[in-house]
């Protein structure tokens, strides 16, 4: 009897604090540019970094016209894990208007049989490189909005 009213004692407490080991996440918010000027169009990814001590699975935001973002968990809550990151850019102006998914081509992307040739990246491949981005940040609660000036 007294191992129920145990069981029971910790089942309650159990179900009002919650089994929940999701992260604890931080707002983070930032503008990406390039020599002080705004950079749209880039895909901004936090990944942790082990080194640091942090593990586990990244935020990912896009900058809008005048280079800001805010970042998404991966299952779309706002902010990022707290602690250590390595961040990299993916300028999505390379893309233009070509479809880069499933088939690699829509229709309406079609002109006269040709497609459009991806442009060149407006910075250096090593700010998409996670081993050798320059761009490390510590992701904080109630911290301040990021800046990430990419040289180009």
């Amino acid at each position: 009897m007294r191992a129920t009213i145990v069981f029971a004692a910790f089942l309650g407490c159990a179900l009002l604090t919650g089994c929940s080991n999701a992260p604890t996440l931080a707002e983070v918010k930032g503008k990406v540019t390039m020599n002080g000027k705004p950079l749209g169009n880039v895909r901004v990814d936090f990944h942790p970094d082990p080194d640091k001590g942090t593990s586990g699975t990244g935020s990912t935001g896009n900058t809008d016209a005048e280079g800001n973002f805010t970042l998404k968990f991966g299952d779309g809550r706002p902010g990022a894990i707290v602690g250590h990151h390595r961040v990299i850019l993916s300028d999505l102006d390379v893309f233009g208007n070509v479809f880069v998914g499933r088939g690699n081509y829509r229709t309406e992307d079609m002109k006269g049989g040709q497609r459009e040739t991806p442009k060149q990246a407006r910075f250096t491949a090593v700010n998409s490189d996670l081993a050798q981005t320059p761009f490390r940040f510590e992701v904080k609660p109630g911290m301040e909005p990021v800046v990430i000036d990419v040289k180009k």
